[in-house]
């Protein structure tokens, strides 16, 4: 799947930056709750379409909302709630192809 990072870009069309291209070469090696949540709102087309919407648009199980977090007081993050679950990577696959197929209609 590391072979489409290519083919995303971000809203204006261009390629994404790196930051954003590892934050998914992470999640595609290793697909977990911590992965996904740095990957999930990355946008992968010139629509906008984020990872998380993309997976939403082609999985209607997909869940509505994510983590939920607070920081204690000494700014240490506290997961609330994890996500209850996140794509596997053939539905990963699945919300990819229809992200690049709606650039590809353009």
């Amino acid at each position: 799947m590391i072979n489409v990072l290519d083919r995303f870009t971000d809203a204006l069309g261009a390629p994404l930056r790196d930051f954003s291209r590892g934050r998914l070469a992470a999640l595609f090696a290793d697909p977990r709750p911590s992965t996904w949540e740095d990957a999930h709102g990355v946008v992968i087309n010139k629509q906008g379409l984020t990872l998380w919407q993309a997976w939403i648009a082609v999985d209607i199980t997909a869940p509505q909302t994510g983590r939920h977090v607070t920081l204690d007081p000494f700014d240490h993050v506290i997961v609330l709630q994890e996500w209850d679950r996140i794509p596997d990577e053939a539905m990963l696959g699945r919300a990819i192809a229809f992200a690049l197929s709606t650039d590809d209609a353009d």
